[in-house]
C-alpha cells in the first residue's frame, strides 16, 4: 500500500510561534473589545432606565385604586 506523506505542521516551534501571535493579538485588541462591550452594555442599561421612567410617568396612580376617604 502506498502511504500518503505525513506532514508535521504542529511542531513545538510552530505552536510557540502561533501562541505568541495569539498573545500579541489579544493584548492589542482586548482593550478595544472591552470598550465596545462596555458601550453596548451602557446603551442597553440606558434604554432600560429610560423606558422605566417613561412607564412610571405615564401611569396615573390616582385612577388605579378606587377608595373613599371619610373624615369623621
Amino acid at each position: 500500500m502506498n502511504q500518503l506523506p505525513s506532514m508535521n505542521f504542529f511542531t513545538e516551534e510552530r505552536m510557540l510561534e502561533f501562541w505568541g501571535y495569539v498573545r500579541q493579538l489579544l493584548s492589542s485588541v482586548s482593550p478595544m473589545v472591552m470598550l465596545a462591550v462596555a458601550l453596548i452594555a451602557l446603551g442597553l442599561f440606558l434604554v432600560i432606565v429610560i423606558n422605566t421612567f417613561k412607564q412610571a410617568a405615564s401611569k396615573d396612580d390616582d385612577d388605579d385604586e378606587e377608595f373613599e376617604v371619610k373624615h369623621y
